[in-house]
């Protein structure tokens, strides 16, 4: 329809309404201009409006009527447009965050916290340090507010904050800086963090103003102040002894965005909720999310464990989620975040438990003898990488052309044939039964000798027997013994093991290794043992509860062989390690490497700034281990951890330690609300 016959109908229907009003007029156009005159305006009045049913024809009406619903299109239709163009979502303040985590806390205490991965996620949340990681994992100042460093990079000056206060509302200042170092120094203490602080001095300039003094240069000195703060005024009347006694341990009071509000424990104190709130005075910024709320389990799988809870919706995250579990994770509602983890798992050997670990050419037949890209495929379905040395892809010193120990069991059974010899499984077996059956001989009691020597001889030489019960009795024994030494033996010999090996001093060669009992872990250490049964290798292996790995293996050492994984963090110092001050816990020099060129080599890195230079002494390092062998490196893994559809905010594309994850967890948040952003145009 033209325009000329729209505004045509609508000034015919204009006048019609007006007719009504005034008398009839003859002569259409002198009318409505008549009328117009009168009134004194062109557009009708809602009085006038109300007519107009009245002076329309049903066509006319229908006209209308199609009008008027295009005309409420349109402005539905504008607003939309208006709405999408210029009105966003935006994130808002409140929501709760749960997440399930398989284990439990047990020192949510900064200076303790590194040995346990639970302690380190709360810890993060709760407390500050003077240095942080961001969401970019760029170190950055947080409860110091500026630095300095000395010519000589052996003074670091920190200017701290002075706005900043406890959970408990105390100011915090220079003095609580003072006691957190000091309380980590004290050897009574016996925090993890001990050895990384030895030598390194700090003093009290003003009530914001500190001063760490190094013996020696040491380059990333600063990300070790990402370590957590203590409240002098809260801890200082505590005795040392009793630091890891005290309840603040689980209570703890920081100046992190969140402060503890309450947890749970059953009836034998498992901890199996934890509750944070918001810290609404929060110096830096004031998280989106109200509360974080914590559920602990004992497990990942079974209508108790951690991934039910997930998929039922009763938390929003998963802390980890193992390979092998990822397709039970997976559900239209939740979102898998998979990251790469600077991380390596090997097998660290401890040649003073086993002398037959101590030649090195042993070490390097068990190495030849494991298939890496096997158990990487068939432990994590081949989410990682290989490894062939102790520094990661992207790394300082990272070669990918460096020498790689080939998988050749030939080989390495040829390299042990100069150590030991071999017996048949057929020949072992007998030899473990007649040692058996020799032990229930010597072991034999009194009173079944008596039962044998029960005869009596009368006058005419003929020989009879007091009972008949000893002898049944006898027989019974015989034949228990017999079933029992049989066990025995099945439990030392395995079927699948075709031949054993005996060192020249007749000791059947045998590791124990040890490990965490973990999915990962159980089935890496299942394929290893397998691998060194072909070379006639006995191995038992051993599983430690993950919690109890520090106290039950680490910390006396108490393996032959560990299947275990080190974190590196943000920095590459792989000096706490494998510098042979690091030997005894808690220092993490696992496989007790004793190495004074390598030692020298990393004391170098340390007080090197010259990146040219710290590649160069990190490829020697490197080198040398490689060429020492007192490890077996196997992989490099994937983190993956999960959250809900409907957590936001989450934007992280590398991480140094799980706990990053929580990075940025001021920006996550699970409420909007809708905000006008008028732009102007280019």
């Amino acid at each position: 329809m033209k325009f000329s016959a729209v505004f045509s109908f609508f000034s015919r229907m204009f006048s019609r309404v007006r007719r009504k009003k005034t008398q009839p007029l003859v002569g259409y156009t002198h009318h409505l201009k008549l009328l117009q005159k009168v009134e004194g305006k062109k557009i009708p009045r809602l009085a006038q409006l109300q007519h107009v049913k009245k002076t329309l024809s049903p066509v006319e009406k229908s006209i209308l009527q199609f009008c008027a619903l295009v005309f409420c299109i349109g402005v539905v239709w504008f607003g939309l447009l208006a709405r999408q163009q210029y009105r966003t979502a935006v994130p808002d303040y409140g929501g709760k965050y749960a997440e399930a985590i398989v284990g439990s806390p047990e020192f949510v205490n900064p200076i303790f916290a590194s040995l346990n991965e639970v302690d380190v996620d709360i810890a993060r949340l709760v407390f500050s340090g003077l240095m942080r990681h961001n969401k970019e994992q760029v170190l950055v100042p947080d409860l110091a507010a500026d630095y300095s460093i000395s010519e000589d990079k052996k003074i670091y000056t920190l200017k701290l904050r002075e706005d900043v206060y406890w959970h408990d509302g105390e100011p915090f200042s220079a003095r609580d800086v003072v006691f957190t170092f000091n309380a980590i120094k004290n050897k009574d203490t016996n925090s993890p963090l001990y050895i990384s602080f030895q030598g390194v001095s700090v003093d009290l300039v003003d009530e914001y103003t500190v001063v760490f003094t190094l013996q020696k240069p040491f380059q990333p000195f600063l990300s070790a102040l990402t370590v957590g703060i203590l409240p002098e005024h809260v801890w200082s009347d505590i005795p040392v002894e009793q630091y890891h006694l005290t309840q603040l341990n689980l209570q703890p009071i920081g100046t992190g965005p969140f402060v503890f509000e309450e947890l749970a424990k059953d009836e034998t104190g498992f901890v199996f909720r934890y509750q944070l709130q918001r810290n609404e005075t929060h110096y830096d910024s004031r998280a989106f999310l109200e509360t974080l709320v914590f559920h602990f389990f004992g497990e990942y799988e079974t209508d108790l464990g951690a991934i039910h809870a997930l998929r039922q919706k009763k938390v929003d995250g998963l802390h980890f989620v193992p390979s092998h579990l990822k397709d039970q994770v997976k559900r239209k509602h939740i979102t898998i975040h998979t990251l790469q983890l600077p991380q390596y798992t090997a097998l660290f050997f401890n040649e003073k438990n086993n002398s037959f670990l101590a030649k090195k050419n042993v070490r390097k037949a068990l190495g030849y003898a494991i298939d890496k890209e096997r158990i990487l495929r068939e432990t994590l379905g081949g989410e990682g990488r290989v490894l062939y040395g102790p520094t990661l892809p992207g790394f300082p010193g990272f070669d990918e052309n460096i020498e790689k120990t080939p998988y050749n069991v030939e080989e390495a059974n040829t390299m042990l044939d100069a150590h030991s010899k071999k017996i048949e499984a057929s020949e072992y077996r007998e030899e473990r039964r007649a040692y058996y059956e020799k032990q229930y001989d010597t072991g034999e009691d009194e009173e079944d000798k008596s039962t044998e020597d029960a005869e009596v001889v009368d006058n005419e030489g003929e020989v009879s027997v007091t009972s008949t019960e000893p002898v049944v009795d006898n027989v019974v024994k015989k034949k228990e013994q017999e079933e029992g030494i049989a066990r025995l033996v099945d439990q030392e010999v395995s079927e699948t093991q075709l031949f054993y090996r005996k060192n020249t001093s007749g000791e059947l060669l045998t590791i124990r290794l040890v490990t965490a009992h973990t999915e990962e872990y159980r089935k890496a250490a299942e394929r290893i043992a397998g691998f060194w049964q072909e070379l006639g290798v006995e191995t038992d292996i051993e599983y430690v509860d993950p919690k109890s790995m520090s106290q039950e293996a680490l910390k006396d050492r108490d393996f032959d062989v560990l299947l275990y994984g080190i974190i590196l963090g943000n920095d590459p110092d792989q000096f706490p390690f494998w510098h042979s001050s690091q030997v005894n816990h808690p220092g993490l020099n696992l496989a007790q490497y004793v190495n004074r060129s390598t030692d020298t080599t990393l004391e170098s890195i340390r007080e090197e700034s010259d990146p040219e230079k710290i590649q160069k002494l990190y490829e020697t390092f490197q080198n040398t281990i490689i060429e020492d062998i007192p490890a077996i490196f196997l992989y490099t893994p994937i983190y993956r951890y999960a959250t809900g559809e409907d957590v936001y905010g989450i934007s992280l594309e590398r991480i140094f330690h799980p706990a990053d994850r929580f990075s940025g967890i001021t920006e996550w948040y699970k409420k909007t609300k809708g905000e006008w952003v008028f732009r102007k145009k280019n």
